[in-house]
């Protein structure tokens, strides 16, 4: 029997698909393709670091910005790391993403750019579990220096050299990820009372995949236009 876990899913798809386009993403007109065999490789990169950095099984990661090939591909990361996946809203203010990193205490926090790097700086003497901030868009930030801050880039140099010497510590963590695991943590809105984040394990999220393909097929020569944000539980 096939153990269906997200890592194990995106493995599988990876090794159907190889050279096949995943994502497709728009810059300045034009539309950049990336293959199934790219978007695994900047898994491995972005998860092997993380696990060098210090990332331990059921280890929370927020992640907090718009749509992006960087957004999912940090979320797999996560994922395969045995890690869990903490969506934030672009739009919330910083007391609201400083609950979100507080309650699920992450470990670590992607952010997208300079808008949402300045809410962590709001309340970073608050966070002492976080180990690092990691942003992938540097405009506005080319000079900013913290010993706390990484960009997604030397994450990526630094999982890959890592990946070159030893590819099978962060083969070894996708292997361990069980369906009883944590995959995600969705927070609510909060209309009723503080965010609470719902505990979905990969069992949950398989089982989803499975009931709304059966009632909504899906073609292999589909495509999505991805539009919700990417923390919502749709």
């Amino acid at each position: 029997m096939t153990v269906k876990t997200t890592p194990h899913i995106f493995k599988d798809t990876v090794q159907k698909y190889g050279n096949r386009v995943a994502m497709r993403k728009k810059e300045y007109g034009l539309w950049h393709d990336i293959s199934w065999n790219e978007y695994y490789n900047s898994v491995k990169y972005v998860g092997s670091a993380l696990i060098s950095l210090g990332l331990k099984k059921g280890d929370c990661v927020s992640i907090i910005g718009d749509n992006c090939p960087e957004w999912v591909i940090i979320d797999v990361g996560i994922q395969c790391s045995g890690g869990v996946a903490v969506g934030v809203y672009s739009t919330n203010a910083w007391p609201q993403v400083e609950y979100v990193i507080q309650n699920s205490e992450s470990k670590f926090f992607f952010v997208e750019n300079e808008e949402q790097l300045d809410k962590w700086l709001h309340f970073r003497d608050k966070v002492p579990f976080l180990k690092k901030v990691i942003v992938w868009d540097l405009e506005g930030l080319r000079h900013f220096k913290d010993p706390m801050v990484m960009t997604y880039d030397e994450i990526v140099d630094e999982g890959r050299q890592i990946a070159e010497k030893d590819s099978n510590s962060f083969e070894s963590r996708m292997a361990e990820v069980t369906p009883n695991d944590l995959s995600v943590l969705i927070y609510t809105s909060g209309t009723t009372g503080p965010p609470k984040g719902a505990m979905l394990t990969h069992e949950n999220v398989m089982w989803m995949g499975e009931t709304i393909a059966k009632d909504n097929p899906v073609y292999d020569k589909d495509e999505v236009m991805s539009f919700l944000p990417l923390c919502h539980i749709l």
